[in-house]
């Protein structure tokens, strides 16, 4: 019952904001409900892609996915991903398992907090936007951006919607945040599939754990898409900023160690 309950909480913040798959998931499945963190991030990439499905359906009803950005995203998104399962295969490789629970905590650590801070200092996410205009798209910089995101999705679970949004408002001001916010939705499915496969041959995914996730998330997903135009974003987004910097304190191997 506990990991339906936090799909639903991470399926609401997902719809309604675009955050929530990785930064919330992953810490939570690590803190308190006591699943280790390798094992937490292969399956967390299994529910937020079943997640990302139904949230990009309820996007796509509402006109809300840019192509002109998708398309630049996923040019850096794929490669980044491909890379990410090759360095996370290598660590499970070169590192015992207490060396590997500590390497990855402090990965996450480090993506939550890359991700509060983009959320924290930029304004920009707290307001809307003109429509799209699909002309001078600075394309080698948004593939940048879906580089680096799809590399921190794929080795941590975390980023494609927590790192995506605060990046793309720096150089794509003038697409409305909520266009942005099922760009990101659909750009999240663009790398969580090669991510995903990496992580399943690796043995990192527990199907029954992300299924138990997906089950709670669905009807959250709904709830989340219908406070979209009822409740303030700055106000959310600034509580789920504070949020992820204190999961990340509390991630932070600080005397984590086994004999």
């Amino acid at each position: 019952m506990s990991f339906v309950i936090v799909g639903f909480i991470v399926g609401v913040c997902i719809a309604y904001s675009g955050v929530g798959a990785g930064a919330l998931t992953t810490p939570l499945l690590v803190l308190f409900l006591g699943v280790g963190t390798d094992v937490a991030i292969g399956s967390d990439l299994l529910f937020a892609l079943g997640t990302k499905l139904v949230a990009m359906i309820a996007h796509v009803q509402r006109r809300t996915v840019q192509p002109s950005v998708l398309w630049r995203l996923s040019l850096g998104g794929l490669p980044g991903a491909i890379i990410g399962v090759i360095v996370s295969a290598h660590l499970h490789r070169v590192l015992d398992i207490h060396q590997l629970e500590h390497a990855l905590r402090l990965a996450v650590a480090a993506a939550l907090l890359v991700s509060a801070a983009g959320i924290i200092f930029n304004r920009g996410l707290a307001g809307d936007r003109s429509a799209a205009d699909a002309n001078g798209m600075p394309t080698f910089r948004i593939a940048a951006i879906g580089f680096f995101v799809g590399l921190t999705v794929s080795i941590t679970s975390i980023g494609a919607g927590s790192l995506t949004l605060p990046l793309l408002l720096l150089v794509a001001p003038s697409v409305a945040l909520r266009r942005l916010v099922g760009t990101d939705v659909a750009f999240a499915i663009v790398v969580l599939v090669p991510s995903l496969l990496g992580h399943w041959q690796i043995g990192d995914v527990n199907p029954k754990l992300a299924g138990l996730l997906l089950l709670g998330s669905v009807p959250g997903v709904f709830v989340g898409s219908q406070l979209v135009t009822r409740l303030p974003e700055r106000w959310f987004r600034g509580a789920l900023a504070g949020v992820l910097v204190v999961v990340a304190i509390a991630l932070l191997p600080i005397g984590f160690t086994h004999s």
